[in-house]
């Protein structure tokens, strides 16, 4: 019972940095809301420093709501290193302190905690604010807030798929 404890002690915390890591886009208030995981299977790796969540997972912190098929958490150096998300599609939604919805589904996404990089793959589709992003990959550095999309095939492929762009004026200040 006791290394039960400990083995749900070790990855509650790794939990939590995975979610305070988060949160250079995130909320304020979402640091500090209850952390939710439902899964149908759970895998933990306490020596290799991951886990797997599958079957409709779906994990929610505060504003933050990310679901999947297959989730996989790997840690470094006792830090959240990387979130691994497979779906048809994989989601991920959260909100900033602007109330903006960050909104992105793939079928791969990808996020990198140090460098704070989401990477969406196939299908891809990333919607900031009203402003809409697709195409096979992108890339959104939330850190930085810069969106780089299009095709990871070389340029000799013959017809690669377009990225496509949808963004929306500022709304005029009413008098």
């Amino acid at each position: 019972m006791k290394h039960h404890n400990k083995i749900t002690y070790h990855w509650g915390v790794i939990l939590i940095m995975l979610f305070i890591s988060t949160t250079v886009l995130a909320k304020s208030s979402d640091e500090f809301a209850p952390l939710h995981i439902e899964a149908d299977q759970l895998e933990i790796h306490e020596k290799d420093n991951f886990s797997i969540y599958k079957g409709n997972v779906i994990i929610t912190k505060g504003s933050l709501k990310i679901t999947g098929d297959k989730i996989t958490i790997k840690n470094k150096n006792a830090k959240l290193h990387s979130v691994n998300i497979n779906g048809t599609p994989a989601t991920f939604f959260q909100l900033n302190d602007l109330d903006e919805a960050i909104n992105a589904e793939s079928n791969i996404i990808i996020y990198q905690a140090q460098s704070g990089m989401l990477e969406l793959k196939e299908n891809a589709s990333l919607i900031k604010n009203k402003n809409h992003f697709s195409s096979e990959h992108i890339i959104y550095n939330t850190m930085k807030d810069i969106v780089k999309a299009g095709s990871q095939t070389s340029a000799n492929a013959l017809k690669p798929p377009r990225v496509k762009i949808t963004i929306y004026p500022d709304e005029k200040p009413t008098r």
